[in-house]
């Protein structure tokens, strides 16, 4: 998910140029020109020569400023008035923490300023009702991978947004530590299992190779995981560890990996028990798998540097893996590939899921506001940028990595490819039919769950707090508090709820 303190990256334009053969990319040109902007708001207009064919329309775009919001846009922007030469788009992007605020007042009052609106899972809930439905004439919806977009997208069996592409957190390892043969077999003689990190089955495989790196001062730290409060890190990576004791205990998920989605997550239940006297289901993190996973990741961190003196974020992750022999690897989301500015270390990166197969999964959404003037070329916008070209194309110029299923197969095609970007490019498609993590998208769950949970888990890993499951149930009874006075507010309810995604069972791991 793109967490609030993304918007601390530079707002950045990126400018491409696609030659185009008739009716299609050449997929295979990959320019990267960049250029930074400080302004609190910005707005870009891509200009087009009048088509013939009809009169001129102006569709708004509204989003947040960096390269996967206003970034992404700009270039789908003019690659899309290539081809629609009567439509031009304007993009106007506003910091993140300020987009949504914009954007919610102008569609409270009913204001049509804006033909395309962006929003996250954490606010997707907010933003339904002022979207117009998609349907099979525009969006391919047998083509966008099911559990990304069900965090916010498709709600009901209808999608009201389509996902930039998929945004997964998932396990970026080092190729130089983790395939040196000498390491493996050092490895395996000494825990007895393989050091690949897509044969892991649990947490503790993971603690294991932390502490082979760390104790054989290989690397300084072990592979890294966010613990920094605010902004969604410490919130996504505690879901993600959780999630592994969530769908391997039915009493939790109610035999639904990934919760009642899209409201919910896997950090409630995945159920409304019949004992449980409230419209919404019970916290599950106040349990013994809740226990576990926060003294699993006590123990991830205990590998880290100390929490006390650096918190590891979404924002410096990156530049940590980047120092030499620091890290052997870190859970970070698949666009922050394109944050690497060593090329030499990129080529070294290689992806794998968490260990037992699955992966967090987080999105950017774009959708048509109902009260849109040119809808019709909203649609034909958003069409696009769903569409395989597009998404291919903002691979190779942005890394973004598809939403679309043939996107991939035909980025796979290309025999071009440095061989591990088809690793990625395999890897991501796995995480992403396998994204069962998700924090809450209830309308206070970042003002409010996130808080109260990460004040509990950050003071547990700090050593303030030390009895774990006191300090759950007490992040737990802040839920239970708040989300009363939430659904007493509004009108959206459990009962109201889309029906929840079901998967049985996890699918075993396996490296395409």
């Amino acid at each position: 998910m793109n967490s609030l303190s993304r918007a601390t990256l530079a707002a950045v334009v990126i400018i491409v140029v696609i030659v185009a053969a008739v009716g299609a990319f050449l997929y295979y040109s990959r320019p990267r020109t960049t250029t930074a902007t400080t302004s609190t708001s910005s707005q870009s207009t891509s200009t087009a020569t009048t088509s013939s064919s009809g009169p001129q329309v102006t569709i708004t775009v509204v989003t947040y400023t960096g390269p996967s919001g206003q970034g992404f846009m700009d270039f789908a922007a003019r690659l899309f008035e290539k081809e629609h030469p009567n439509i031009q788009v304007q993009v106007i992007a506003f910091p993140f923490t300020q987009y949504v605020t914009n954007e919610l007042t102008e569609l409270e009052a009913g204001e049509s300023k804006y033909d395309i609106i962006t929003y996250t899972p954490a606010n997707a809930m907010e933003f339904i009702p002022y979207l117009v439905p998609l349907n099979s004439t525009y969006i391919n919806e047998s083509d966008l991978i099911y559990p990304v977009q069900a965090l916010g997208g498709t709600i009901d069996n209808v999608t009201y947004g389509v996902a930039r592409g998929t945004s997964v957190m998932l396990l970026a390892y080092y190729a130089n530590y983790f395939d040196n043969a000498t390491l493996q077999h050092e490895f395996q003689e000494e825990y007895g299992f393989s050091l690949n990190p897509w044969t892991w089955s649990n947490w503790s495989q993971v603690i294991d190779a932390d502490k082979f790196f760390v104790s054989h001062n290989i690397t300084k730290y072990g592979i890294l995981l966010w613990d920094q409060p605010g902004d969604l890190d410490l919130y996504e990576a505690y879901a993600l560890v959780f999630e592994w004791y969530y769908m391997h205990n039915s009493s939790l998920s109610c035999g639904n990996v990934m919760g009642m989605m899209p409201l919910y997550g896997d950090l409630f239940m995945g159920c409304v028990p019949s004992w449980w006297n409230h419209s919404f289901p019970p916290p599950a993190f106040n349990s013994t798998a809740g226990v576990e996973a926060l003294e699993v990741q006590r123990q991830l961190v205990s590998y880290m540097p100390p929490p006390t003196q650096l918190l590891v974020s979404y924002d410096n992750i990156v530049p940590l893996l980047e120092e030499p022999n620091y890290a052997p690897g870190g859970f970070i989301f698949a666009i922050q590939l394109s944050y690497f500015t060593n090329k030499n270390n990129l080529s070294e990166i290689r992806l794998a899921p968490a260990p037992g197969g699955y992966a967090l999964g987080g999105a950017t959404f774009f959708g048509v506001s109902k009260y849109s003037q040119h809808k019709a070329a909203a649609l034909e916008f958003l069409s696009f940028i769903a569409s395989p070209q597009l998404q291919v194309a903002s691979f190779y110029n942005m890394t973004n990595f598809p939403i679309s299923k043939e996107a991939y197969h035909l980025l796979l095609e290309n025999s071009s490819l440095p061989a591990y970007e088809r690793e990625w490019i395999n890897a991501t498609y796995y995480a992403a039919e396998h994204a069962y993590a998700a924090i809450p998208a209830v309308s206070i769950s970042t003002t409010a769950l996130e808080p109260a949970l990460e004040k509990e888990v950050l003071g547990y890993l700090e050593g303030q707090i030390t009895n774990a499951s006191q300090a759950l149930q007490q992040a737990a009874a802040a839920w239970v508090q708040d989300m009363e006075a939430y659904t007493t507010s509004t009108t959206t309810t459990t009962a109201a709820a889309p029906e929840p995604y079901y998967i049985v069972a996890p699918f075993e791991p396996r490296r395409l």
